[in-house]
């Protein structure tokens, strides 16, 4: 019997480390302060715009934005962050530069984890076809460990790898006591679909009457992140037109030397009561 007792208690021992073991495995476990790193820090990088033009004589620039900060959310504060360009291969490049003329760009986040500075992208004669490049940001931590993270711009040399599309959503108004509208979109993407975000593009009344909202007939509005730019049209009063009539506009969206891209369009004013 005592043989038998020893047999069960040791069994009861076995299968309560086996339970214990199995609750700890299960448990969610919170990141200690100083690591694992890739748990417990967050390194965010933004570029915009995330197309730029390579122009003859003018170099465009992104806004490269990165934040740091603990899982929690809590920024982190005094770190330093370096900065610097790299191909598709990961190779790093010396293609345009950040502000200061550096190549490679280091700086210490401020008191909510921020960093914001400039890349000026490469010219036309310094590359040869369109680029892919990658701002790289790095996060030197405990030893050997380090954070990184990428993000994309893609600088056009040739101008036929854009698209522009412009469109007057209706095209036909009727005039009458009241101002009706059309909704003007432009759309400006990559030949491939990808959209050219946060670029400006102008519109412009060539000829007839009307104007833009605030009583402008020359403005601009950014795309989205959809690589879409919308302006409302207000056309006149149908006491205001001699005659049905139309209204010439023309879009353009923001490109440096040797580029120039626009397209037109008319939306016709029939004259009501």
């Amino acid at each position: 019997m005592k043989k038998a007792a020893t047999i069960v208690m040791f069994a009861l021992v076995g299968l309560a480390l086996i339970i214990s073991t199995g609750c700890k495995r299960n448990a969610v476990e919170e990141p200690g302060p100083f690591g694992p790193t890739g748990l417990s820090l967050l390194l965010r990088l933004n570029t915009t715009p995330n197309v730029i033009f390579a122009g003859e004589t003018t170099r465009e620039y992104v806004t490269v934005d990165a934040k740091l900060e603990k899982y929690t959310g809590a920024a982190l504060s005094g770190e330093t962050i370096q900065f610097q360009v790299q191909d598709a291969y990961g190779i790093r490049v010396n293609m345009g530069y950040f502000e200061g003329n550096e190549s490679v760009a280091s700086r210490v986040t401020d008191g909510n984890g921020n960093i914001s500075l400039r890349y000026y992208g490469p010219l036309a004669q310094e590359i040869g076809i369109d680029a892919q490049l990658y701002v790289t940001a790095i996060v030197a931590w405990q030893g050997s460990e380090y954070i990184t993270e990428i993000a994309p711009i893609y600088v056009v040399r040739d101008v036929t790898d854009v698209v522009f599309t412009f469109v007057a959503q209706p095209n036909v108004l009727w005039c009458t006591k009241n101002r009706p509208q059309s909704t003007l979109r432009a759309t400006f993407r990559k030949s491939d679909g990808a959209p050219l975000i946060n670029r400006k593009v102008f519109f412009q009344i060539l000829k007839g009457t009307g104007n833009f909202t605030g009583n402008k007939t020359k403005t601009f509005a950014m795309t989205n992140d959809q690589g879409v730019a919308t302006i409302q049209y207000i056309a006149p009063k149908g006491a205001d037109l001699t005659r049905d009539d139309f209204v010439q506009i023309q879009g353009q969206p923001e490109t440096y030397s040797p580029f120039y891209i626009h397209e037109e369009l008319e939306i016709r004013l029939i004259k009501g009561g």
